[in-house]
């Protein structure tokens, strides 16, 4: 399954996310999702770093370039967000 957040890393629909994560999924955040790149604590980087990206259109919307860069996080553009999501059976999205 593919998830898809919306909202900021401390907001009720990220924690619930997380909490649905299976080990199998990803996790692509987008719009205010993004803000994670300033939060390196985030339970979701703890848990599953290697299955999250960020929406690179949202990154660079939000100014957050440096702070993706320098977290070595995955951005991928929307042609990537498109394969992600036919990687996946299923998305959810969390607003």
């Amino acid at each position: 399954m593919l998830h898809i957040l919306t909202k900021a890393p401390d907001s009720d629909a990220a924690q619930q996310m997380l909490q649905a994560v299976g080990e199998n999924d990803a996790i692509i955040l987008t719009e205010a999702g993004v803000q994670a790149a300033l939060h390196s604590e985030w339970g979701g980087f703890q848990l599953h770093s290697a299955r999250i990206f960020l929406l690179a259109e949202d990154v660079t919307a939000w100014g957050l370039d440096d702070a993706v860069a320098s977290q070595a996080l995955t951005a991928v553009d929307i042609d990537g967000f498109i394969a992600l999501t036919e990687q996946h059976v299923q998305t959810v999205t969390w607003y």
